[in-house]
């Protein structure tokens, strides 16, 4: 149960972690003249964080396999 816990908590870490990123990087492009500046943004915010959510959902989806 601990490990399923602190997957939680990390998955949890990993959305802040990313909606301060993609704050930070809407709030950049806006001041810098809009998505004209930044057209890819969407796409780089999503590439970026893929990754680390699929992996903490497979961890936890094997922690809870392995309970059973």
């Amino acid at each position: 149960m601990p490990e399923r816990r602190f997957l939680l908590w990390l998955l949890t870490g990993i959305f802040l972690f990313q909606a301060c990123t993609f704050g930070v990087g809407f709030y950049s492009c806006a001041q810098a003249g809009g998505l004209n500046s930044c057209p890819k943004l969407g796409e780089r915010y999503e590439q970026t964080f893929n990754v680390m959510i699929a992996t903490t959902l497979a961890l936890i989806t094997g922690a809870s396999i392995k309970e059973k």
